[in-house]
């Protein structure tokens, strides 16, 4: 169940993602939190390797909380399968993404999480390091237009 997480003004985590396949992105999301007014958030995506391959920018947070809000890109794009990172960065703290805290940083260091203590906008080169934090925001990208 998502909750309301206590975020860190301007961290950025990095969650490993595995795709098996070709996957079309459409659009991008996260799940907002409860308090949403005067924040930016962010989403990014890089290979493996570290380069960037999209990025939202600084995006004003938008829509009711704890509901997903959708960001489509300017061109639709195609993510051939393989390893990647999705990015999510916020530039304000409390409440600001809903995500799960039930994760340790350590259990999140274990399952190749990262992050970045001061990104936000999401960088254009991530500087990974171990995780600290115990915040695991829900985010990631839809092939679809409308809904998922």
């Amino acid at each position: 169940m998502a909750a309301s997480l206590t975020w860190v003004a301007n961290l950025c985590i990095y969650i490993p993602m595995t795709l098996p396949w070709d996957y079309p992105v459409s659009r991008v999301f996260w799940v907002n939190g409860a308090t949403i007014t005067s924040t930016d958030a962010s989403f990014a995506i890089y290979s493996d390797d570290g380069t960037r391959i999209y990025t939202t920018g600084a995006v004003a947070m938008s829509g009711a909380s704890n509901n997903s809000q959708y960001v489509t890109p300017s061109t639709p794009f195609v993510l051939s399968a393989g390893s990647y990172f999705f990015a999510w960065s916020c530039n304000n703290s409390a409440n600001r993404v809903a995500g799960t805290g039930s994760l340790t940083a350590l259990a999140q260091r274990g399952g190749g999480i990262f992050q970045e203590a001061s990104a936000h906008p999401a960088p254009a080169t991530p500087t990974f390091a171990a995780a600290a934090q115990a915040v695991y925001p829900f985010c990631g990208v839809t092939s679809t237009t409308t809904g998922f």
